[in-house]
């Protein structure tokens, strides 16, 4: 069944069925509909969850041996395949089907792709598929949606902008969505007041060129470390929130996650920023990043943050602002041993 984005959710609750392919080529978009299921998901018990990134060799019997087997623990599981190009070869055809002949209810597949192509979705492979899925194509927003779009996300922060805001805004970020998120995002932690008009956004962006939170993510991806800890020393003298920090080095530390799995299958660092969305302005700083870590000091710069975040709550004696500035360090492909 082929339903919109926005229906989804309101969609599940009336029927579960057990695969969801969520495709489009905008990025954000997609992302958002894949992390709202996952939420769904989790509330309906669906605890566990394995993630696969389908690449030239991958063995589609693991995604059957996963959908037919239950974990230790008897909880409800979540398979999480990623297509990229959103092509499959007959082999991965034949594994879906497989698969939703004797769905268990214990397992739900999400599947998240690129856009597809006319010629595939009226295919007799997918016809199959969709008869027994959830089909929901991601649309991109077009330059005419796209004010009524940053209202609305707007409005999510409790924010309104004039339109002069808003056209500004749209001139800014090109169209570009990761990028008007991003710089919504600013207007919610710069702003003080609710209402935002031309003025606010000027404003709003000189500050955003000083030291901020963002100046300091992209310092650390650049690789100027020592620019990165100026700016920390900076923020913590002025009272920034070490959690909100921690969150925001978080976030972009996740988001370079699927586009280095993407470099690793072959594909150039170019290529996965372009298919990442990443906005041309950081395609320097998030490239350095891509070409100086591996998948193995990303996820350990994760497990650094979960111990800074207890620190945060109490939950151990760890130097809250010490270890921050240790995986900004990390993160710029530094390392150094500091004092408690």
């Amino acid at each position: 069944m082929q339903i919109k984005s926005e229906q989804l959710l309101a969609q599940l609750e009336r029927q579960l069925l057990p695969l969801v392919w969520i495709a489009g080529d905008e990025t954000l978009l997609v992302q958002e509909s894949c992390d709202a299921l996952r939420h769904f998901a989790r509330q309906q018990g669906f605890v566990d969850r394995e993630v696969y990134t389908v690449h030239a060799n991958f063995d589609w019997q693991s995604l059957l041996t996963s959908g037919n087997s239950l974990s230790l623990f008897a909880d409800k599981k979540l398979i999480d395949l990623r297509l990229g190009n959103a092509k499959l070869d007959n082999e991965g055809r034949k594994a879906l089907h497989t698969f939703l002949e004797n769905p268990s209810e214990d397992n739900l597949l999400l599947i998240s792709s690129a856009r597809l192509e006319k010629a595939s979705t009226q295919a007799k492979w997918f016809k199959q598929i969709e008869s027994a899925a959830y089909f929901v194509p991601v649309w991109p927003i077009s330059n005419q949606q796209l004010p009524a779009w940053i209202r609305q996300r707007l409005k999510g922060h409790g924010l309104h902008a004039d339109e002069q805001a808003i056209r500004i805004l749209c001139q800014r970020t090109e169209g570009n969505l990761l990028a008007t998120a991003q710089e919504i995002d600013k207007l919610s932690m710069l702003c003080e007041s609710t209402d935002i008009d031309a003025q606010t956004v000027a404003r709003a962006v000189a500050d955003s060129s000083r030291f901020n939170v963002f100046s300091l993510v992209d310092s650390a991806l650049e690789g100027q470390a020592g620019r990165a800890l100026t700016i920390l020393q900076h923020l913590k003298a002025e009272g920034e929130d070490a959690l909100r920090i921690l969150n925001f080095i978080c976030k972009e530390i996740r988001s370079l996650l699927p586009m280095l799995k993407l470099v690793q299958t072959g594909a150039s660092v170019s290529a996965a920023m372009q298919q990442y969305r990443v906005w041309r302005n950081r395609m320097g700083s998030v490239g350095n990043a891509l070409n100086q870590h591996d998948q193995a000091s990303l996820e350990h710069m994760l497990e650094q943050a979960a111990k800074i975040d207890q620190s945060v709550k109490g939950l151990n004696k760890l130097n809250t602002w010490d270890e921050l500035a240790e995986l900004i360090l990390r993160l710029a492909g530094k390392s150094l041993a500091l004092s408690a």
